[in-house]
C-alpha cells in the first residue's frame, strides 16, 4: 500500500533511509525531556504481527491468544509511559471502490492456489513457506476491541483513514506513527515514523524511517512531495497509468530522482492551477489517451498529502441521530441509514466447488434481517442495504442492493432506544434484543420449545449457537463439526486448555480448512448483528476459535472415534439439531 517501489527505494538507495529504534527507549527518552509520549496507531497495519506465524494463520490462527497477544504488546508501551490512540476505517470512500477491488480479486486469486496446495495435502509447514507473502491476514481477530482497552480508537468515517491519523499526529505533536503504509513517508510532520512489520514484540525494536533523509535526497519540500508521490503511482493514481510517463524518464533506477527533478520544475509553492494540472497530465499521458478520471485522480492524490484542516473537514455537520451513532462506534448502522455500501470480504471461500454453497447465500439473509431492524422505523428513506461483494467464482466485487426484511411478529425498538446506554432502558430491552437475534438467524428459533431452550443457553455461547444453526439449516455443516466447534467455542470459553501448548498440525484437511474459516466469517457477520441490536458485550465475545485445537480433533472426530462423554458438557445447547433445511 502506498508509493508503488518506495519501501525498497528507502532501504536501498537512501543514504540513512532506515534505522533500528527502540521504542521504549523513545518513549522513556521523550517522558525525561518533557515531550509527548503520544503513539499514533494504524490499527490494521498490526494484525500482520498477529498473523506472524503462517502456519498458525493457515489454521484459521488462535484467536483468544493473538488478541492477548496484542494486549501484552500495548501494555507494553504505556507501561513505560506512552499514550496510545489508534486509527481504524470506519467505510470505504467511493475514491478506494476500484482499488479495493482489484486488491480483493488479487487476494482472491492468492487464496485459491492456496487451497490447491491444501487439497493437494502439502505438508502445513511447506504451504505456509511457500505462500508466506500471499497469505491474507485473519482481521476476523477483534483488534479494534482490544485497542478500546489501552488507549482511544477513533474511526475516520469521512476521511482518508490515514490522512486523518496524519493530521492528528502533527496536530498532537506525536512522537511516532506506527504503520506499514508508505503514504506515511509522504505526509508532513515532525514524528517518527515506526515500521509495523518489523515489530520484535519481546524487545520492542522495529525499524525507523527516516523521512527527512528522502527528502533531502529527492531535493524536495513538503509540499512539493505529495506531487512527487501522486506521479510515482500510489492507491489514487495507478502505477499502471503512470508506468510508460516514468519509463521516458530514464532507466528505472532513475525514476525517482528524475521524476524529483521534474516536479521540482513545477509552480508547486504558487499552487497547482487547472492550466499546469492539465499541462502535468498531458505529459503523463504524451502520445496516449488520456482517461476523463485522470484529473480527479491526480487531484485526489495531491489532496491525500494535505493534511492541514482547510484541505479536508473530518467531521461535516450531521443530524442528532448520525452524531450519536458515531459517537457509540456504531458505524455500521450508521452505514445501513446513510445508504453507505457494506463490504463483505472473503477468506478462504472456494466458489469453484458447491461443498458449501454460496456464500453470499450463507450471509445476504442475515444482512437482510439485520436491516431489517435498523430501518423499521426508517422504511419511508430506504428498504434496502447496499453490498459490496463476490457473489461467485468468475465475478470480481461488485454492488448490489439487497432487499431488507422486516420483522412482522416483533416490533424493533428504535435505533435510539435499542442503543441507548441507560442501564434501565438496556436491562428492560434485553428479552427483546434476544429475540431479534434469534429471528435474524431463524424464524423457527421463536417457536416456543426452541425459543426457550435458545434463552437458556449460556451468553458466551449464543452466537456460536446461532451461527452453526444458520450453517445447518443451509446444509453445509455435518452434524460432528457443529458439536466440535461448539466443543471448542465453549473450551475456549471456560479455559479449558492453555492456547500456547496445543500443537500445530502437520497437515490439514481441505474440508476443515474451509471449514474454520467459514465459521469464523459467518461468526462476525452475527457478532456484527448482535452490537447493531445493542447487546452487551457478554453476548458477542470474539471469535471463540482455536486453529490448532480444531484441526487437531477434526483428525480424530472424522473417523468418527466420538465418545458420548465428549458431548456431556454441550448437549443442552446443540440446538442446531432441529434445524430444518
Amino acid at each position: 500500500m502506498g508509493v508503488r517501489h518506495l519501501l525498497s527505494f528507502m532501504e536501498r538507495k537512501v543514504h540513512g533511509g532506515t534505522y533500528t529504534v527502540r521504542m521504549d527507549k523513545e518513549i522513556v527518552k521523550a517522558k525525561k525531556n518533557g515531550k509527548s509520549a503520544l503513539i499514533v496507531l494504524d490499527l490494521m497495519a498490526l494484525y500482520g504481527m498477529l498473523n506472524a506465524d503462517k502456519r498458525s494463520l493457515l489454521c484459521g490462527s488462535q484467536i483468544r491468544l493473538a488478541e492477548q497477544k496484542a494486549a501484552d504488546f500495548f501494555s507494553s508501551l504505556t507501561d513505560v509511559g506512552a499514550e496510545l490512540v489508534f486509527f481504524y476505517d470506519g467505510s470505504l470512500l467511493a475514491t478506494k471502490y476500484d482499488t479495493w477491488i482489484k486488491r480483493q480479486s488479487y487476494k482472491y486469486e492468492n487464496m485459491i492456489e492456496i487451497m490447491d496446495a491444501i487439497d493437494r495435502r502439502v505438508p502445513l509447514a511447506k504451504v505456509a513457506e511457500r505462500y508466506q507473502t500471499n497469505i491474507p491476514n485473519n482481521t476476523d481477530i477483534n483488534l479494534k476491541r482490544v485497542a478500546k482497552q489501552h488507549g482511544k480508537v477513533i474511526v475516520s468515517m469521512h476521511v482518508e483513514c490515514d490522512q486523518a491519523l496524519a493530521a492528528y499526529a502533527t496536530e498532537h505533536n506525536a512522537l511516532a506513527v506506527l504503520s506499514h503504509d508508505t503514504d506515511f513517508m509522504i505526509f508532513p510532520g515532525e514524528w517518527q515514523l515506526w515500521s509495523a512489520d518489523h515489530i520484535n514484540r519481546q524487545t520492542l525494536a522495529t525499524r525507523g524511517y527516516n523521512r527527512q533523509a528522502l527528502l533531502r535526497l529527492l531535493g524536495l519540500r513538503w509540499d512539493e512531495i505529495g506531487v512527487w508521490a501522486s506521479l510515482a503511482g500510489n492507491d489514487f493514481f495507478n502505477y499502471d497509468e503512470l508506468e510508460p510517463f516514468l519509463n521516458n524518464l530514464g532507466p528505472h533506477s532513475q525514476k525517482f530522482y528524475r521524476l524529483a527533478e521534474y516536479v521540482r520544475s513545477l509552480p508547486v509553492k504558487k499552487g497547482l492551477d487547472e492550466s499546469t494540472v492539465h499541462s502535468i497530465l498531458r505529459r503523463v499521458y504524451k502520445n496516449r489517451s488520456m482517461p476523463l478520471e485522470a484529473i480527479e485522480w491526480f487531484k485526489h492524490s495531491v489532496n491525500f498529502y494535505k493534511i492541514d484542516k482547510q484541505s479536508y473537514n473530518a467531521n461535516p455537520p450531521m443530524d442528532t441521530l448520525k452524531e450519536f451513532l458515531l459517537q457509540s462506534d456504531q458505524q455500521f448502522v450508521y452505514n445501513i441509514l446513510t445508504g453507505v455500501p457494506h463490504k463483505c470480504t472473503l477468506l478462504f471461500f472456494d466458489y469453484r466447488t458447491n461443498e458449501f454453497g454460496n456464500y453470499c447465500e450463507i450471509i445476504t439473509p442475515i444482512i437482510s434481517r439485520n436491516g431489517g431492524i435498523i430501518l423499521f422505523h426508517n422504511q419511508h428513506e430506504r428498504q434496502h442495504v447496499k453490498v459490496l461483494m463476490k457473489r461467485n467464482h468468475e465475478e470480481t466485487h461488485n454492488f448490489s442492493d439487497v432487499a431488507v426484511t422486516f420483522p412482522t411478529e416483533l416490533t424493533p425498538p428504535h435505533v435510539l432506544e435499542l442503543l441507548s446506554p441507560e442501564p434501565s432502558i438496556r436491562e428492560a430491552l434485553l428479552e427483546r434484543k434476544l429475540q431479534l437475534l434469534s429471528w435474524i438467524c431463524s424464524d423457527d428459533l421463536l417457536l416456543p420449545d426452541l425459543a426457550q431452550k435458545f434463552f437458556a443457553l449460556p451468553s458466551s455461547l449464543m452466537l456460536t449457537v446461532v451461527v452453526l444453526y444458520r450453517l445447518r439449516q443451509y446444509g453445509v455443516i455435518r452434524m460432528f463439526e457443529a458439536d466440535l466447534l461448539l466443543l471448542i467455542a465453549h473450551q475456549v470459553a471456560t479455559g479449558e486448555f492453555d492456547p500456547a501448548n496445543e500443537p500445530l498440525p502437520f497437515r490439514l484437511v481441505a474440508r476443515a480448512f474451509r471449514l474454520g474459516f467459514l465459521f469464523q466469517k459467518v461468526y462476525v457477520h452475527f457478532a456484527r448483528a448482535a452490537r447493531s441490536i445493542g447487546l452487551p458485550r457478554e453476548y458477542r465475545p470474539s471469535v471463540p476459535y482455536d486453529g490448532h485445537r480444531f484441526h487437531n480433533l477434526y483428525t480424530v472426530w472424522s473417523t468418527r472415534r466420538v465418545l458420548e462423554d465428549h458431548l456431556t458438557s454441550i448437549t443442552d445447547w446443540r440446538l442446531y439439531r432441529h434445524a430444518r433445511q
